[in-house]
């Protein structure tokens, strides 16, 4: 499969008119990176080890971006989700998680920030559009009802 930029995918799919054209867009850019990424933000069993918000960072520069793009490094996000493979002091996990953003193009790292705090905020892009594209990525959403409690009326 091909590695196009999870980011320009989700940008792209943005600017298309129709459920259909955004549809067929993820399925001809699909790659692993990119179905990780929406797995980690919608599937709701996804639970993180990191709080939640910005971590002080200092974005990389053109010049410190090297060829580590979110394609290679979305294998290592296992570090930080649960259930984890690995057992990390949380100071260790966050700390990697900062060099992690460190590394990656200024964008990408905040694209990632908002995937981990689950929002991730795309025009047109939904859980239903990624369900409906990819069937077996996500649960079904569960619809919560509302209950309506019966108050007693005085007469």
């Amino acid at each position: 499969m091909p590695e196009f930029n999870v980011r320009e995918t989700f940008e792209v799919i943005g600017k298309a008119k129709t459920r259909e054209e955004k549809r067929d867009l993820l399925k001809q850019r699909e790659n692993f990176a990119t179905k990780a990424i929406l797995q980690l933000n919608y599937h709701p069993s996804v639970k993180w080890f990191l709080p939640p918000g910005s971590p002080p960072y200092t974005p990389s520069t053109e010049g410190d971006i090297t060829s580590n793009s979110l394609h290679f490094e979305i294998k290592k996000l296992d570090y930080y989700t649960d259930p984890s493979p690995h057992d990390l002091p949380m100071l260790r996990r966050e700390s990697m998680f900062v060099g992690l953003l460190e590394r990656l193009d200024p964008e990408d790292a905040k694209l990632l920030i908002a995937v981990k705090d689950k929002k991730l905020s795309y025009k047109g892009l939904t859980y239903k559009l990624v369900k409906d594209t990819w069937p077996d990525l996500l649960p079904e959403e569960e619809v919560k009802q509302t209950v309506k409690e019966e108050v007693p009326v005085e007469q």
